[in-house]
């Protein structure tokens, strides 16, 4: 039987690239002394009692049936609320959809405002689903790569160098995934001002962005003309530690937001009312469980980056945002998919190769801060020992 042409698009390396995490956690079920460094969550911490509780009780109270397709009243009020404190754009709960993560967000937005024909530009290194989700479209990709020697920091120069006739959006991620850079208003201006313009969508994922100090934090929604273009995508699955209760959101204009409804009307007909009554009173807590994911974020960094810095066949990369640091494994010889491969078979740690981050993730490692200082600690030592093999 034939399957159509999108199963190509959405397959390859961006997908192989799971392969590794996925063996690992199975070991690890298995029993097997496996340490995950391959996946953005904090593995060894659990969501807040107070969120867990509104969704049992609500649960009880009857909270299971259809709920509204685009979101419940109460957390789009909740999330215009937050993305105006956050950003200072002005917009209310006709300008929010909910969604089941940020990753479905994503692709609803690309479902709906690119086509084959279309060009889609992406900073690269980028988180290893973006391929598949803004192709399936059938749009095609424009990589913009950034480079170690500017801290993976984006040129707006760059970026509007690489906008056509067909480029129908931008899609940016600060605090990037896997790289950490996290971005400012300055470059962010110029390319909203393009895409105004050029009537060009904006489409930025912010789902790192509340694990950031308030002061380090920047979107390009609350610049002039940011209404007109800007998407913006983000979850609570950093920021309260509920990454498997698959709740995400777009923020935007009110026209794009009949479109997404009529495509959540036939793609997954809403979410679950108990999951959007947990997510509303995360909201309610604030920043509180934020602040921890931070603080444990820049301590076990800060652990990472003194054990493997000065490693013989290592470069580490580390900014201020996100849950990674990027090792260069380059200078050992050896590609990063193998030196995943390695690490898992021979020392029990699965880390994730940036092969299908882009062809500049290539010899690239994405290692989570998502465990305990203690066993990012033996995970440290497992990769120095296993890197002083390949000398």
């Amino acid at each position: 039987m034939k399957f159509s042409t999108l199963t190509q698009r959405i397959s390859g390396e961006s997908v192989d690239a799971w392969k590794v995490h996925y063996e690992g956690l199975a070991r690890r079920e298995a029993g097997e002394d496996v340490i995950i460094l391959s996946v953005g969550q904090e593995t060894d911490e659990h969501t807040d009692d107070e969120i867990v509780n509104s969704a049992v009780d609500s649960l009880r109270n009857g909270r299971h049936h259809y709920a509204q397709v685009e979101g419940t009243l109460a957390l789009r009020k909740a999330i215009a609320k937050r993305h105006n404190e956050l950003t200072g754009q002005g917009v209310d709960e006709s300008n929010c959809a909910v969604f089941t993560g940020a990753q479905n967000a994503l692709f609803a937005a690309a479902q709906c405002v690119l086509e084959h024909g279309d060009e889609v530009i992406l900073i690269e290194p980028y988180y290893t689903t973006y391929l598949a989700t803004f192709t399936a479209s059938g749009a095609t990709p424009v990589s913009v790569p950034v480079t170690a020697e500017n801290n993976f920091q984006i040129d707006p120069d760059d970026v509007l160098a690489a906008i056509t006739k067909r480029t129908k959006a931008i899609v940016l991620n600060s605090p990037n995934n896997p790289v950490g850079a996290v971005y400012t208003l300055e470059q962010f201006k110029p390319i909203v001002d393009i895409c105004v313009e050029k009537e060009i969508w904006l489409i930025n994922d912010e789902v790192y962005q509340e694990i950031l100090l308030p002061q380090d934090r920047a979107s390009p929604a609350s610049l002039a003309g940011a209404d007109q273009v800007c998407i913006t995508v983000s979850s609570l699955s950093k920021s309260q530690r509920m990454t498997g209760w698959r709740l995400g959101w777009i923020v935007g204009p009110k026209p794009l937001m009949e479109n997404l409804y009529n495509l959540s009307m036939c793609m997954t007909y809403g979410l679950p009312e108990f999951i959007m009554d947990a997510a509303v009173t995360a909201f309610q807590m604030g920043a509180v469980t934020a602040d921890k994911v931070r603080k444990n974020m820049d301590s076990r960094r800060k652990i990472l980056v003194n054990k493997l810095l000065g490693i013989d066949g290592l470069n580490v990369f580390s900014s201020a945002g996100g849950m990674y640091v990027v090792l260069d494994v380059r200078e050992s010889g050896i590609s990063s998919r193998d030196f995943a491969r390695n690490m898992l078979d021979q020392y029990d740690v699965a880390v994730l190769p940036c092969d299908g981050f882009g062809a500049s993730g290539r010899g690239l490692i994405r290692i989570s801060l998502g465990v305990s200082e203690d066993k990012l600690i033996i995970a440290c030592e497992r990769i120095i020992k296993y890197v002083k093999t390949l000398k």
